[in-house]
């Protein structure tokens, strides 16, 4: 079967690989797409980082491993044990392997996992024709979802733990900096909750995505003063949270001072350079600063929501075949040539 093989730094090989066959407990799919995400930039340009060049302790995975962590696919074949799926079936796949005996498993905060393997990194991903799968993370599609749809399942449930970690209600105000994925799916997510955004992003072409959306705040970073632009649009306050979904220093400042007293920062972007924060940006305002890991016990209210119509991908999704995945995906993003981009793994035999 075809495969991306991830060898190391700028090495990513699309070759040929036995094809697996399901365990006790395991899902066998047919790859249908598989989202390609900052994550996997970083891992290509910069890693490894993630995967290994040893053992994983949970899977026993190393590279050379298959690419490819936000996924859906078709089921094809069950494993011993398995019998709440049935052949024909379309599952999101939440991509994270876990002890399930630790204190944070034991406790659902299971993305805590001191040896938490991430499918794509240290289990063979989704960029392949075929995948196995854990039960447990294979997340049926429910009628009227796409496989399509079940691949933007992995980010927008960490845009949905996002929004958890800022702890509003409707009525209030979020400021989102960084109109990436993450980013577009945080709006669309407060958008159901009642939650006014404003979203900030160089980007003319992601500022029109989000205006297509709904986004009724749209700021230029390299046109106006972020921080006075967020407080002249909250009474002088700031928001009562800000998301920084961009990574670089000018965002994660503007969030901090964008925030209002007492307010929540949340962090979900991977910085490539060091943040300095100088203690009064903490102590005067009283910002509470907090991160995101993953996400936890989100793929089904996003699921759920996906089907109600709450996450379009009109205007800011785009597919790509698989043999583009380094030259129209991983390359294109670095250039940030693209919002979102899926790869099309089943192609026209989908």
């Amino acid at each position: 079967m075809r495969a991306a093989l991830y060898y190391g730094r700028q090495d990513l090989r699309l070759t040929s690989v036995p094809e697996p066959e399901p365990g006790p407990g395991e899902v066998k799919l047919r790859v249908r797409y598989n989202g390609i995400c900052g994550s996997d930039l970083l891992e290509y340009y910069d890693g490894p980082v993630t995967t290994r060049s040893s053992p994983h302790p949970l899977t026993g995975v190393q590279n050379p491993v298959i690419m490819g962590h936000e996924l859906s696919g078709e089921v094809v074949a069950l494993g011993e044990g398995v019998e709440d799926l049935g052949i024909g079936d379309l599952v999101a796949v939440e991509p994270v392997e876990t002890c399930g005996r630790c204190l944070y498993c034991g406790l659902g905060q299971y993305n805590h996992c001191p040896v938490l393997a991430i499918q794509g990194y240290n289990r063979a991903g989704g960029l392949a024709d075929y995948t196995l799968v854990k039960r447990p993370r294979a997340h049926r599609l429910p009628h009227g979802v796409t496989a399509l749809q079940g691949a933007l399942i992995e980010p927008l449930a960490i845009a949905w733990h996002t929004v958890n970690r800022c702890a509003v209600s409707a009525g209030q105000i979020v400021a989102i900096h960084g109109a990436g994925p993450i980013g577009a799916g945080a709006f669309l997510t407060l958008r159901r909750r009642g939650v006014e955004a404003i979203v900030v992003d160089p980007s003319p072409a992601r500022r029109a995505a989000l205006a297509r959306l709904g986004a009724r705040f749209l700021l230029d970073p390299g046109e106006c003063d972020v921080v006075a632009a967020i407080r002249d649009l909250t009474g002088g306050r700031g928001a009562h949270a800000s998301i920084d979904a961009a990574g670089v220093p000018q965002s994660f400042a503007a969030m901090l001072h964008g925030t209002r007293i007492d307010g929540t920062a949340v962090v979900v972007a991977i910085h490539h350079q060091p943040v300095i924060i100088p203690p009064f940006d903490l102590l005067m305002p009283e910002v509470q600063l907090t991160g995101v890991a993953l996400s936890v016990n989100a793929f089904p209210p996003v699921i759920e929501q996906m089907a109600h119509g709450s996450y379009p991908l009109e205007g800011w999704v785009e597919t790509i075949p698989f043999d583009g995945v380094i030259e129209q995906g991983l390359e294109r993003l670095r250039r940030q040539q693209g919002m979102k981009i899926v790869v099309d793994v089943a192609g026209a035999a989908a």
